[in-house]
């Protein structure tokens, strides 16, 4: 999957990153840009129309907005600007829950805190392993790190990410032995994070959303129709 590159363009040779500051626009992005107080707020005030994009066909049922979706390639036509996604739900009851504002995503996200678990250091392995979304009862006790995956169940290259620091282009960042690949269109599964994390399908961290909650697993993308679909990435440190 193609992404284009829409980063605000400053002076010549010089690009201007509304999350992260100024930087150079030649340089490659393989250190993390530290995240402005105010990116959460900035980076979704003035979302861009996506216009053609590639179907999400997640293997559990998609819902938009509360509603079910029975044809995702309409609610695509119908739809002018990116979407907010999450995991909801438990076990086989588990959704892709779409959402069109990002405020009433993350009220959703927040009012299934009281099912975390309390899990057993077998249980913590065996969640690492399965394809299900668990969540653990007390995410400050992760690392304040979260670290991506070249494939499901933490499996293959990995590249972590510190809190408050993400990577607005990951066709920047160098991947495998020598450094010869990049990390667009890769990730596969991402470990348990103390944080928030947010994974997107464009560039400067644009186009539609992944919002993995602090606390919970997410060890196969692809079952939520996100497995070699990230361009960017934020670890929200909140």
């Amino acid at each position: 999957m193609a992404h284009r590159d829409i980063d605000d363009t400053g002076r010549a040779g010089e690009r201007t990153d509304r999350a992260a500051g100024r930087q150079q626009g030649t340089a490659p992005d393989e250190e993390p840009q530290p995240l402005s107080p105010t990116a959460a707020r900035d980076l979704f005030a003035d979302r861009a129309p996506l216009g053609l994009v590639r179907l999400f066909e997640a293997s559990v049922p998609l819902v938009l907005d509360g509603e079910p979706v029975e044809d995702e390639e309409r609610m695509h036509a119908d739809l002018a600007g990116p979407l907010h996604l999450t995991p909801l739900g438990r076990g086989d009851d588990t959704v892709l829950a779409a959402f069109t504002d990002r405020t009433a995503m993350l009220e959703a996200v927040r009012r299934e805190d009281t099912a975390y678990e309390e899990l057993s250091p077998e249980q913590v392995e065996q969640a690492r392993a399965s394809a299900k979304k668990i969540c653990v009862s007390n995410p400050t006790a992760l690392d304040a790190r979260v670290c991506f995956f070249e494939d499901a169940g933490e499996q293959g290259d990995v590249k972590c990410l510190g809190p408050e620091l993400g990577y607005p282009n990951l066709s920047r960042l160098p991947r495998g032995f020598l450094g010869t690949q990049n990390w667009n269109d890769v990730i596969s599964s991402l470990s348990w994070c103390r944080f928030d994390v947010s994974l997107f399908d464009a560039f400067d961290w644009q186009g539609n959303e992944f919002f993995a909650p602090k606390g919970c697993t997410t060890p196969d993308l692809s079952r939520f129709g996100w497995g070699d679909r990230t361009a960017s990435i934020v670890n929200w440190g909140s």
